[in-house]
């Protein structure tokens, strides 16, 4: 398992950014069902990641936010994590990199940990190098450029090491392997060569409209989505080439990505597991650089749901074509139950299903909604036309990616597609466990508790007009 930090669906795999070169996930894809329209099930790398081990969304667990903690949400906490499932089934199971979010104590309990994994090997969640302070973005995490240290500065590089250890091995069982990549992650810092591939005079921009904002409701703009990132882009477009020298560190950090994805697919095809080994790959949500006018991700619009997914699996007839059908990363935990034989249920209702037929034939008929959920109540439900938003206070949006792709004209007030959003909403969360955060204040309506759910305020008329 290769899961990937913020990276967007710029990859040449996904065709939506011109001169992006990513040859090794174009590999990966010769030997893949390329899911083009994947979704996360948050657009956060925390509640995004717990849903996958789990295979429970968000809405369930009570994870929503950066800290909100898997380890203190009671029904994540009865759920059999994805990599439990392996071990209860005879796998070596191995972790090195950013698998779950950040450092252990907000993970399982650490005896869980020690039961569920053969070896885990850090870094975890180091997101370094920094190169400094710009003009642009800022310093630290913030950092765009060049990494000062070079290849050697890079924890990937690091993380890699271990992945190549346990891949020239002898094993006597089989195993699962989650390899977390940082990159593209903030800082937008790799290494030289990877930002020569991408000439500043070169990098295209993405395309954007004057007013995007213009015909979606006030309070999503100010309350629900925050002012911090359009703050964050406000300041970048200020800075004399500040977007495209964003944009080029970002092009570079995937550049970088793809060449570790590289360094993986090469040490094994050199083991002896290259012809009965599973390969799934993903990114835990996408991400704005400049789109919608923002920088960074939280938001339900398709730019920051949409996520590279690969499946590869050995032997298949299906490998080297793409998928259109809507697709979850809530669908690996069952898929990987049946490619794999793990006939053990567990105890928590998966939120997804196998895409096991799919992987036999990618034209199968598949009428899915796919659901991405932000915070409490606002969550968006995707057909393989439609995007609907709805959030907790009732506004609306409603895109038509036939004629729209890039989401610019909100179709929600029109009455004609009242009934497209019926159906639609139909499939949205009605239940939302409480958050897991620590010391989350009481509400007024109860203590919290996964046992005391909560529901989104009813919807009603969006006064925004168009």
């Amino acid at each position: 398992m290769i899961a990937i930090d913020d990276l967007n669906d710029y990859v040449s795999v996904l065709q939506d950014h011109p001169g992006v070169s990513t040859p090794n996930f174009d590999r990966l894809a010769k030997r893949s069902v390329n899911f083009t329209r994947g979704y996360c099930a948050a657009p956060l790398c925390n509640p995004s990641r717990v849903a996958v081990v789990t295979g429970m969304a968000p809405h369930q667990t009570g994870v929503y936010q950066l800290g909100d903690r898997m380890s203190r949400s009671a029904p994540a906490m009865a759920a059999v994590a994805l990599e439990e499932q392996f071990k209860r089934h005879g796998y070596d199971t191995y972790l090195t990199g950013k698998y779950y979010h950040a450092n252990q104590d907000r993970w399982l309990p650490a005896n869980r940990l020690d039961a569920a994994w053969t070896q885990r090997k850090p870094p975890f969640s180091d997101h370094g190098p920094m190169a400094g302070s710009n003009k642009v973005m800022g310093g630290g995490v913030l950092a765009i450029g060049p990494a000062p240290g070079g290849m050697k500065s890079m924890p990937d590089v690091a993380i890699l090491k271990n992945t190549r250890a346990w891949l020239a091995d002898r094993h006597a069982k089989p195993f699962f392997l989650a390899h977390g990549i940082s990159k593209p992650h903030v800082a937008f810092v790799a290494p030289q060569e990877f930002f020569d591939l991408h000439p500043l005079g070169s990098v295209v921009l993405p395309e954007t409209i004057e007013d995007d904002d213009a015909d979606i409701s006030p309070s999503v703009v100010t309350l629900l989505l925050g002012t911090k990132d359009a703050e964050q882009f406000a300041k970048v477009r200020r800075a004399k080439n500040g977007w495209r020298e964003v944009m080029q560190a970002y092009l570079a950090s995937i550049s970088f990505c793809d060449w570790v994805v590289g360094q993986i697919l090469d040490e094994l095809d050199a083991s002896p597991y290259a012809d009965n080994t599973v390969i799934v790959l993903w990114s835990d949500h996408g991400y704005h650089i400049g789109e919608k006018e923002r920088l960074h991700k939280r938001a339900l619009w398709t730019q920051t749901c949409r996520v590279p997914f690969l499946v590869s699996v050995p032997g298949m007839e299906a490998a080297g074509r793409s998928c259109a059908e809507p697709v979850s990363l809530l669908d690996i935990y069952p898929t990987l139950n049946e490619l794999c034989a793990l006939d053990q249920p567990a105890p928590q209702a998966l939120a997804g299903r196998s895409l096991a037929p799919l992987l036999e034939n990618p034209d199968s008929d598949w009428p899915r909604v796919v659901v991405t959920s932000h915070d409490v109540g606002n969550a968006a439900a995707t057909d393989v036309r439609y995007h609907y938003i709805r959030y907790a206070d009732g506004s609306e949006e409603l895109y038509d990616h036939q004629t729209d792709p890039r989401e610019y004209h909100n179709l929600a007030l029109r009455v004609e597609f009242e009934p497209i959003k019926g159906r639609l909403a139909a499939f949205l969360p009605r239940d939302w466990v409480r958050s897991s955060r620590p010391k989350a204040p009481r509400q007024r309506d109860g203590p919290v508790g996964a046992s005391n759910p909560i529901k989104p305020k009813p919807v009603v008329p969006n006064q925004h007009s168009n």
